[in-house]
């Protein structure tokens, strides 16, 4: 069979599979979705900005195109050079494929953002979250990373209670691990019950804020940090930790009339993490580690190399440790720490976008390294509703590309490929997960 005959056959069956998304950022509930925006506002918010900021878009303007409080087209014109500069991105792709099949639009341009954002301003109304990801994205179950909300109009969500019929919760735990500031330390309190006056009573927090998640139905532990610090994650003694706690609570327990700045030493980092993945262990729970590349237009892409976390994966052989984002550009390492570890697992959560090519090549290259069953094909990592349609066509047409590839290499054929397909978009991520009896 030639190659586009494999392909038209196997893309059917693709595009007819049910699939479980492994990552997302959407609100928990419709209702807490954002509605003072328009077109540019919402797909701005996210990962395109970073393109057109690196194609030249200044902070300045930015901030201009995603108040709106100035007109469409006045916004537009600022952006409009960047955008066709970075519209064939991964980023600006998705864009254009979710306009399109949601809207009717065949391309954002100067020509057809006013209807675009009339359109989409009609999606504001209620049910637009089912339609795109049950009706239009065939998406079984999203694993929601909620960020909390703190605006006007909503005052907090937890990131303990979801829409269940769209999410199942996991459970972020850097906020235990690197607390940021007193707010933190209130919410860690919240969740104990108690005010915390010793290291011991935060250990004891801890255990109880990860049950608490866990009796709300959290599935799945993860982990950010790559943002702020590097993925090592050395060994260090209570008695270290401690110092660090005390450091942190001499701050937090200054008059009112002194700024309550922390400095969470390392030390104390680390001994937290591995305190999280010994709790992760006695739960079996899977962890999600955010590897390789950064989101936004500045960080220190070493931090987040997935070869960091090696000591991790020997340490606690019990524990499943999901890598996110085909570690990219680590995708070579993902790929040999998989293959080396029976725990570690691969997601291609947020790579489709980053880089479609480098993704089809990862899964092309996976095929030949990889047991099949270590590898899950879609997250989408969106707070733009809207554009998860796109990503995970997108998945669907990049995995496509890569089955028919070995077929046509004669790797497998064409049925094996289509079971193929179903392992990575549903049935991996349903035992990696271990979800069969949470759906």
């Amino acid at each position: 069979m030639k190659f586009q005959q494999v392909y038209e056959e196997l893309f059917e069956h693709i595009e007819s599979l049910e699939i479980i998304d492994t990552h997302e950022h959407l609100p928990a509930f419709e209702e807490l979705r954002e509605r003072d925006t328009d077109i540019l506002k919402e797909y701005l918010t996210q990962y395109f900005n970073s393109d057109l900021i690196s194609a030249g878009l200044s902070i300045a303007d930015y901030e201009r195109v995603i108040n709106n409080e100035l007109p469409l087209m006045e916004r537009w014109k600022l952006v409009e050079p960047y955008w066709e500069a970075a519209r064939n991105t991964g980023y600006g792709r998705v864009l254009d494929i979710s306009a399109k099949a949601l809207y009717g639009i065949e391309k954002i341009s100067g020509d057809s953002i006013e209807e675009l954002n009339g359109k989409f301003l009609k999606s504001l109304e209620p049910g637009h979250f089912k339609k795109v990801l049950k009706e239009r994205s065939k998406i079984k179950i999203s694993l929601l990373h909620d960020i909390p909300i703190i605006n006007e109009r909503i005052q907090f969500t937890s990131n303990l209670e979801c829409d269940q019929k769209l999410f199942r919760n996991v459970f972020p735990v850097d906020y235990l691990i690197f607390p940021q500031d007193a707010e933190d330390i209130a919410r860690v309190e919240n969740e104990f019950g108690n005010k915390i006056c010793s290291f011991e009573d935060w250990l004891e927090a801890c255990e109880a804020a990860l049950d608490n998640a866990l009796n709300h139905g959290a599935v799945a532990l993860k982990s950010g940090l790559a943002y702020h610090r590097s993925i090592r994650y050395e060994r260090t003694t209570r008695h270290e930790a401690e110092v660090g706690f005390n450091e942190i609570f001499s701050v937090k327990h200054r008059g009112q009339y002194l700024p309550q700045v922390f400095t969470v030493g390392e030390k104390f980092q680390n001994y937290m993490m591995h305190f999280i993945l010994g709790m992760a262990n006695r739960r079996n729970l899977t962890f999600q580690f955010h590897t390789g590349i950064q989101e936004g237009y500045g960080n220190l892409l070493y931090n987040s190399d997935p070869s960091l976390l090696a000591k991790l994966f020997l340490e606690y052989p019990d524990v499943d440790f999901d890598l996110f984002h085909i570690g990219y550009p680590y995708q070579n390492m993902v790929s040999a720490l998989s293959k080396n570890f029976q725990n570690v697992y691969i997601d291609m959560c947020w790579a489709h976008i980053i880089s479609p090519e480098a993704s089809i090549n990862a899964l092309t290259e996976w095929i030949d390294s990889v047991p099949i069953n270590k590898i899950s094909a879609f997250g989408g990592d969106y707070f733009i509703i809207d554009a998860v349609y796109g990503h995970q066509y997108m998945a669907r047409i990049n995995v496509c590309r890569a089955l028919t590839k070995k077929v046509e290499e004669d790797v497998f054929d064409i049925e094996r490929a289509k079971e193929i397909s179903k392992m990575l978009f549903y049935e991996n991520p349903l035992k990696i997960f271990k979800l069969a009896d949470k759906l």
